[in-house]
């Protein structure tokens, strides 16, 4: 089957999110689509069509994201989503778009390529499985009565401390991806994942997204503040006491004295795209034994449900 891949064009965002609904019977992936349009580093050029006979039959989304790794800023791209017709599964349009999206990214310059994806599919690309995964951290806390804290969500003016935030607790945690300079990073499109910034004394020293109970996001400037937001959140939950499951790792600024628990997961995979980079020596420790995987915060786009 002869197939032309070719970057998106505006008069391709129906037929995309037609794709994307036909492959997945629901509307989330378009929907993560359209939301990484709006980034001010989405490129058309990683976003790529198949077509067959003139007709689109796959897309495959490349996002450029900064992650770090080894103590060094990363530059990748993260695969996700990928959608082909049903009518063309199984007869190399995903093949043909991932190989395509690879040599694109490889000539601008990122380094890896990584994704959560099926462990007998993607390893033909060059994937290596159990490259990242999760880390949480238990806390035990007793409510803040009478609190001195203020909790409000996200605005514009914000978002600066908060990235200066991520700077100072996600700097050593390998995979971590750095968040966009934007509102939009910080503010979950889907309703039910709730944003908080806690202020002390007008400064911002913390912030919460999702469950109080198990946050996706759990940022604070130190340990005494992380103590203070988490003391907090048992109060709000109307505890007296309370036991949160935070998505912290032992790399963070004040991971050392927690007991956490890290994971690597098989579907977690990275494929390198340029020679001599940390990554070579990350997965080499990890997979000896001797560096814990590291641990993505997801950006929000992925909240829709």
């Amino acid at each position: 089957m002869t197939l032309t891949v070719r970057a998106e064009t505006l008069a391709d965002y129906a037929d995309i999110a037609a794709i994307n609904a036909r492959a997945f019977n629901r509307a989330a992936e378009a929907i993560i689509v359209a939301l990484h349009r709006h980034r001010r580093r989405f490129d058309p050029q990683l976003s790529l069509v198949a077509e067959h006979d003139g007709r689109m039959v796959g897309h495959v989304l490349f996002s450029p994201r900064t992650i770090m790794l080894m103590g060094e800023r990363v530059e990748a791209v993260n695969l996700a989503p990928i959608a082909i017709d049903p009518a063309y599964q199984r007869k190399g349009v995903g093949s043909a778009l991932i190989e395509a999206g690879h040599e694109v990214a490889r000539q601008k310059g990122y380094a890896l390529s990584f994704l959560l994806g099926h462990v007998s599919y993607y390893p033909r690309f060059g994937y290596q499985t159990q490259a990242f995964g999760a880390s949480t951290a238990i806390f035990q806390m007793t409510a803040n009565v009478g609190s001195p804290l203020m909790v409000r969500p996200p605005r514009d003016e914000d978002v600066s401390a908060l990235v200066t935030l991520w700077q100072g607790q996600e700097h050593d945690v390998d995979f971590a991806i750095e968040p966009d300079a934007d509102l939009m990073a910080w503010i979950s499109p889907n309703s039910e994942v709730q944003s908080r910034v806690y202020l002390k004394d007008g400064e911002i020293i913390g912030y919460v997204r999702g469950d109080l109970l198990n946050p996706r996001v759990f940022l604070a400037r130190d340990a005494e503040c992380a103590g203070d937001i988490a003391g907090d959140m048992a109060l709000e939950l109307g505890r007296a006491e309370a036991t949160l499951t935070l998505p912290l790792h032992p790399y963070a600024s004040f991971g050392q004295g927690l007991t956490t628990h890290c994971e690597a997961w098989s579907a977690a995979m990275v494929c390198p795209l340029l020679v001599d980079t940390p990554f070579d020596e990350y997965y080499a420790q990890v997979q000896a034994g001797r560096r814990q995987p590291g641990r993505p915060i997801w950006p929000v786009a992925f909240e829709v449900e």
